[in-house]
């Protein structure tokens, strides 16, 4: 398989080395159709021109051809692996399966599971705060912050509330 998407790429790479050798001749056309005096010269110059850039559309055609087809080959080449690895697991699971009966399977199960619970409680336990605060001693806190305040705002001087008048004259810095 590996094989034959290597020779894809092959073929793509000779591919694009015609389209750039073609667009050469065909710039080295252009050029001499534009030297060229006589009609029927300019005429097969044309006709060389046109053929070339015929021939450049094929080769990008086959181009994505190829990177379709190389595309493809490596999706089937994926899909065969797919294929191999299940394949390996069938065989694991019908020797598990020959040692180990249904019911010691769904046993394992039903305690994963149970584990899991666990599992998932413990986290929470670790999540969760483990802060616990007194509610009396909070509140009692509380009371004594608020009576603080407003014994700190009884003390304070009354604020101003008349505007004061502006001097004329400045003020001795």
């Amino acid at each position: 398989m590996k094989a034959v998407i290597t020779n894809m790429r092959q073929c793509e790479v000779v591919l694009r080395d015609m389209i750039f050798k073609y667009e050469r001749i065909e710039r080295e056309t252009k050029e001499k159709f534009k030297e060229e005096k006589t009609r029927s010269r300019k005429l097969i110059h044309l006709k060389k021109i046109k053929t070339l850039r015929y021939y450049i559309g094929q080769c990008e055609m086959k181009i994505a051809n190829c990177i379709h087809k190389q595309y493809a080959l490596e999706q089937l080449e994926v899909t065969r692996m797919q294929i191999d690895a299940i394949k390996a697991s069938t065989s694991i699971f019908k020797s598990f399966s020959k040692y180990n009966p249904v019911e010691k399977i769904e046993d394992l199960q039903d305690k994963m599971e149970e584990s899991l619970e666990d599992l998932s409680d413990i986290s929470d336990l670790l999540t969760t705060s483990t802060l616990e605060f007194d509610e009396e001693e909070l509140m009692q806190e509380l009371n004594e912050l608020d009576t603080g305040v407003e014994q700190i705002v009884g003390e304070l001087p009354e604020a101003p509330s008349h505007i004061p008048l502006l001097s004329p004259e400045p003020l001795p810095v």
